[in-house]
């Protein structure tokens, strides 16, 4: 591959990893840039309002697909914004290559000229989107908090069973939308601990509910699904 020295040192000591969310562990913001349209490729976020990260501790990941069929609804769920390149309608998705030069040049815009050379010298823009609260979750800690909410929401349907409730039936169109909302709304790690905290009330009532023998009278379902076998 053909590159400058800088350009080689960099490519040299490039992370590499196996899955998307292993490469975005350690960032608190990630944005997926899409050509396509869908209820999960709706663009939250302009590439105007992208900026470089205020904070040394916040890293911001950009995000592009293959070449030939770009990001999978699957990994833009992992992406906190959702983002698309303004061109005209008949011109269809830019080349890979031509896509990270256009928004790596807006980002590169920030910085002043003759501070160019150090990336941490910039100049914020007006109404960016970028979360620089310290304290920030990662999207790491965020997917964790996911992975523990769908374990409890399945304890959570067993012990219907057990009180004669129908199940949620809408279990991974909810986990969709909520894993969405935390990814876009950036919460702080003392908010996620509080809905680890909801959750383990949660999941001790239902594990309680599962483990319990139920000798009392039956569950008004129960009974009414009994009265309409009798008539």
């Amino acid at each position: 591959m053909a590159a400058n020295v800088t350009s080689r040192s960099k490519l040299e000591h490039i992370r590499v990893t196996d899955t998307l969310p292993e490469a975005l562990k350690d960032c608190s913001m990630a944005v997926g840039f899409t050509r396509r349209s869908g209820i999960l490729r709706i663009p939250d976020t302009r590439l105007a309002n992208l900026c470089i990260p205020p904070l040394d501790s916040l890293n911001l990941a950009i995000v592009f697909g293959r070449e030939d069929r770009g990001l999978t609804n699957e990994e833009l769920m992992y992406c906190t914004h959702v983002c698309s390149i303004p061109s005209i309608q008949s011109a269809g998705s830019l080349n890979l290559s031509h896509a990270v030069a256009v928004v790596l040049s807006r980002l590169y815009e920030q910085i002043p000229h003759e501070q160019a050379h150090d990336p941490s010298n910039y100049v914020p823009i007006h109404s960016t989107s970028f979360k620089n609260l310290p304290g920030t979750a990662s999207i790491e800690a965020v997917e964790n908090l996911m992975r523990r909410w769908e374990l409890v929401l399945q304890a959570c349907n067993q012990a219907t069973v057990a009180l004669g409730i129908p199940n949620y039936r809408m279990q991974e169109r909810m986990l969709v939308h909520v894993r969405r909302m935390l990814l876009r709304t950036g919460p702080s790690l003392k908010e996620l601990g509080f809905l680890h905290g909801f959750l383990t009330m949660v999941e001790t009532v239902a594990s309680r509910i599962q483990t319990s023998q139920i000798t009392e009278k039956p569950h008004p379902y129960q009974a009414d699904a009994q009265s309409d076998k009798r008539s």
